[in-house]
C-alpha cells in the first residue's frame, strides 16, 4: 500500500497541451482508429465480484460517474469495485476527500477478506497484495479543481496508473450551485482521461428526493446536467432502506429477505452493450455486496504479492 501526501508539489502537472500540436493530419491517427476497432472485441476490467462482471467495463481513456443518494452506500461500493481492478492487476488510485485513508483503507480490508475482523495476518498480506495494486491520496476536505486534476496526471504519469477513484465531486467544486464549475470540471476530467489513457470514477450525489423509495436515475444528479452528459458511463446507487424498515420491525420476514439490499443500474455506457439494472444483497459483515443472500461471501485470492 503506498500513500501520496498532498504535500507533493504538483504544480508542474497542472499544465494542458499545447494547443499548437493539436493540428495534426488525419492519416496520423490511423493507428487509434484501428486499436479503436479492436478494443470492440477486446476484454476491459470490470466488477469481477457480481454479476455486473464483463458488462459493465471500466475502459482506458473514460469517466464513471457513480451517483446515488447521500447515505446509499456510494463509497463502500466503489471501493469494492477498487478491489476488483486492483485484483485485476490494474494500478488504483484512491482519493477519497471524505474519509481518512486509514478508515478507508480498514473498509476494503474487510471487503478483500470478506470477514469483519481482520487477523494480524491478514492485515500484512492485504498491505503487500496491495503494493503496485493499490495507491491512496493522503489528502481529507476540499481540493482545488486544477490540484485534483494534476493529481490524476501525477499518477498517470509518474506511477503509471490505470484507474483513479475521485470521491467526491462536491469536495472537489466549491458548491452546489456552481454549475460552471462542475461543468468544466467534468470536461477537464474528460480530456485528461483520453489523454492520459486513465480511467477515471467520479462519485458524485443525487439530489435530495421527495421519495427515498425509488431508485434515482441520471437525472436526479446533484448540480449540472453537463456531468451524465459528457460522462462516458453514469452507473447509480440505490439502497433498499424500506425493506431495511421491514425487517427491523421483523427480521424473519421472508418477503422482505427475498428481496435485493441494493439496486446498481448502468444507466449509460456509451461504448458498452449493455446498459440495465443489477439486484444486489449487502452482507454486513464483510460489507460487500453479493449476487444473492445465500451464497458464502468468498475472499479475494491474495497468494500473489
Amino acid at each position: 500500500m503506498q500513500t501520496i501526501p498532498d504535500s507533493l508539489d504538483f504544480s508542474a502537472y497542472m499544465r494542458q497541451t499545447d494547443p499548437t500540436v493539436k493540428v495534426r493530419k488525419a492519416s496520423t491517427f490511423m493507428d487509434e482508429v484501428a486499436a479503436q476497432f479492436s478494443e470492440r472485441t477486446e476484454r476491459h476490467p470490470s466488477m469481477i465480484s457480481t454479476k455486473l462482471r464483463n458488462v459493465l467495463q471500466f475502459r482506458p481513456g473514460e469517466v464513471t460517474v457513480w451517483a446515488g443518494y447521500n447515505g446509499h452506500r456510494k463509497s463502500m461500493l466503489t471501493g469494492q469495485v477498487a478491489i476488483d481492478l486492483a485484483a485485476q492487476r490494474q494500478r488504483v488510485l484512491m482519493a477519497s476527500f471524505e474519509m481518512l485513508p486509514a478508515r478507508a483503507i480498514a473498509r476494503m480490508v474487510r471487503q478483500a477478506w470478506a470477514v469483519s475482523e481482520p487477523s494480524q495476518t491478514q492485515l500484512d498480506r492485504f498491505g503487500k497484495w496491495s503494493d503496485g495494486r493499490l495507491w491512496m491520496f493522503d489528502h481529507m476536505g476540499r481540493i482545488a479543481p486544477d490540484e485534483c486534476c494534476a493529481v490524476i496526471r501525477y499518477f498517470a504519469e509518474e506511477l503509471k496508473g490505470s484507474q483513479v477513484f475521485i470521491d467526491s465531486m462536491m469536495m472537489v467544486c466549491a458548491s452546489e450551485e456552481s454549475l460552471d464549475e462542475q461543468k468544466q470540471l467534468t470536461t477537464d476530467l474528460v480530456r485528461l482521461a483520453q489523454e492520459a489513457r486513465i480511467h477515471v470514477h467520479l462519485i458524485a450525489h443525487c439530489r435530495k428526493p421527495q421519495d427515498e423509495t425509488k431508485p434515482p436515475s441520471k437525472y436526479d444528479l446533484r448540480g449540472s446536467a453537463a456531468i451524465s452528459d459528457q460522462a462516458h458511463n453514469v452507473v447509480t446507487i440505490w439502497a433498499n432502506k424500506p425493506k431495511k424498515s421491514k425487517l427491523e420491525q421483523n427480521p424473519h420476514d421472508e418477503e422482505a429477505l427475498s428481496q435485493p439490499d441494493a439496486l446498481v443500474t448502468v444507466e449509460k455506457q456509451r461504448n458498452g452493450a449493455f446498459e440495465g439494472r443489477a439486484k444486489l444483497w449487502f452482507d454486513e459483515a464483510s460489507m460487500r455486496f453479493c449476487d444473492d443472500r445465500l451464497s458464502p461471501v468468498e475472499p479475494y485470492r491474495m497468494g500473489e504479492a
